[in-house]
């Protein structure tokens, strides 16, 4: 479980094998969002939507709020419902498939210019943009951390793209 970056943020996330849990409390309306995502999605891009959707929220239903916390009243919030879903774009908005850019035939010769190391040439001929970095960390036996930090270095480089 990590807590948010920012002392004032109340952001927690949870990652196990499968899935990703983001639970992200708004002050303002005081209402905890919670997302449950694939393990190889983007947890920035996550809580950047949850961040979304509350505000949204917020802005449209602001005055709602009140009259539901005394009658637990509902109906009024199923606009929300549509929002989610342009938000979301379907359920694909965090998902993360990085492409090379580059022939890999060319890659050696980056390799031999020292932009790159032979682990960062590795996680690049892994970047199919059919495979996630999660995908790419188990394949190559690294921490999901180690292989998005050399995924940034590639985009960097122009080498990849997401």
């Amino acid at each position: 479980m990590v807590k948010g970056k920012n002392r004032d943020d109340m952001i927690r996330i949870v990652e196990s094998e499968n899935s990703t849990i983001v639970i992200v409390y708004h002050p303002p309306s005081r209402i905890l969002y919670c997302s449950i995502s694939d393990a190889d999605d983007d947890i920035d891009k996550l809580i950047n939507v949850i961040h979304k959707i509350s505000t949204r929220f917020y802005k449209k239903h602001q005055s709602d709020l009140a009259l539901f916390r005394t009658t637990s009243e509902k109906s009024r919030f199923q606009t929300i419902k549509t929002d989610i879903e342009n938000i979301c774009q379907g359920g694909r908005v965090a998902e993360v498939f990085p492409r090379l850019l580059v022939g890999e035939k060319v890659l050696p010769k980056i390799v031999s210019m020292g932009m790159i190391d032979d682990e960062d040439l590795q996680v690049a001929l892994k970047c199919t943009g059919k495979t996630s970095p999660l995908k790419i960390s188990r394949e190559l036996a690294k921490s999901r951390n180690d292989v998005n930090s050399i995924l940034k270095k590639l985009e960097q480089l122009d080498i990849v793209n997401f």
